[in-house]
């Protein structure tokens, strides 16, 4: 079986290296705020290029939080985010149609307007029209591709005169400071980088907001200005997320080397695109295929042959219920058209050639018995 995860072999690889960081942290009797967790935000600074890094339980809490300081804190209060919009605009987030629900749930729970727009075939939100009021987007690289360049003006992510936040759990690898007003990340064990339980974190180079996070992170202490929650990571995934780190470059080149390999064997199939080609730089978090009609054959095909794949996304966010009464794209939208022909294959360090090689040969044969 070709399984489409491969923590159990990761764990095989670092198990020694994992237990000897699990035996410091916990002999030490100090699980929170510690000296792993200060040596992981200082790598992640300098991974991202991002000022100020606030470590959370994960990249749902870390999103969460940057939509409450959207709501909790006004044109008028916080001179980093002085926009010429009239309130409502202001409060309304523009999120693309297919992503994870945590996306759009974040800033539906934190009381926001939520629009939801719809995407170009690779799954990236399209822009708004000129001619209508510019509203704060949120920017999703789906799948780990790059999301569109953001300036930085004091802090603040700026594209077409609106304030652009990033959720960054799928691409932040390759973000390169291109991080908008703040960025989320998630170190969920599917991720790239994983924590071996849960874990996310904002970075951002807006301080008023790094201010804002680490109170509402810890319940509003020291000042108790605002309600907050308790949301941190602990030292022992952060010393687990240091190991891992150490090999988190050598994994995307394997990353990569699937990824071009895959490209290369599925060239020649017209019906079957990748959503990944033509990128230069891209995170390969996930290598999905566009089978079009052919979804659902080819998945029972691959799954007959014991390669494990995956839907990224069964539904648009329009479809859900919680989505009713949004301003959505509707039923013949790019987005939603994807979620009926999108199909994840396997693609981790981990896998052999052998493997990938099986995964590729399959795929052809299906289109080519």
């Amino acid at each position: 079986m070709i399984k489409y995860f491969g923590l159990d072999r990761q764990y095989k690889n670092l198990k020694d290296e994992l237990l000897d960081a699990t035996d410091s942290v916990l002999s030490s009797g100090g699980l929170n705020d510690g000296e792993y967790s200060q040596k992981f935000t200082d790598w992640l600074s300098i991974k991202t290029k991002a000022e100020f890094v606030i470590l959370c339980h994960s990249g749902t809490q870390a999103l969460e939080i940057i939509a409450r300081y959207e709501r909790d804190t006004s044109p008028d209060q916080d001179p980093f985010t002085k926009w010429d919009y009239d309130q409502e605009s202001y409060r309304t987030i523009r999120v693309p149609n297919l992503t994870y629900p945590a996306t759009m749930n974040a800033f539906l729970s934190a009381g926001l307007n939520v629009e939801l727009a719809d995407t170009d075939s690779n799954g990236i939100i399209l822009p708004q029209p000129e001619d209508q009021l510019q509203k704060i987007e949120c920017h999703v690289g789906l799948f780990g591709a790059p999301t569109v360049a953001v300036e930085s003006d004091n802090g603040i992510g700026v594209l077409n005169n609106n304030v652009a936040i990033i959720d960054g759990a799928q691409h932040w690898l390759i973000a390169d400071g291109n991080i908008g007003t703040a960025m989320a990340i998630s170190f969920d064990p599917t991720k790239n980088l994983n924590a071996s339980g849960n874990g996310g974190a904002i970075v951002t180079n807006n301080q008023a907001l790094y201010e804002f996070a680490t109170q509402w992170r810890d319940n509003g202490k020291p000042y108790h200005f605002y309600s907050g929650t308790n949301s941190k990571m602990s030292e022992l995934d952060c010393s687990h997320l240091l190991v891992r780190a150490k090999y988190i470059d050598e994994w995307q080149e394997r990353r990569k080397q699937i990824r071009k390999y895959y490209i290369d064997r599925f060239k020649h199939i017209q019906s079957l695109k990748c959503l990944s080609e033509g990128f230069d730089i891209h995170a390969d978090s996930k290598f999905v295929v566009n089978a079009r009609a052919e979804r659902q054959h080819l998945e029972a095909w691959l799954n007959s042959k014991n390669i494990e794949t995956k839907i990224h996304y069964k539904q648009a966010l329009s479809e859900h219920p919680i989505a009713e009464n949004l301003e959505k794209p509707d039923l013949m939208a790019t987005s939603v058209l994807l979620t009926r022909s999108l199909l994840s294959l396997p693609m981790y360090p981990e896998l052999t050639d052998a493997e990938v090689e099986e995964v590729a040969n399959q795929v052809c044969i299906f289109y080519e018995p």
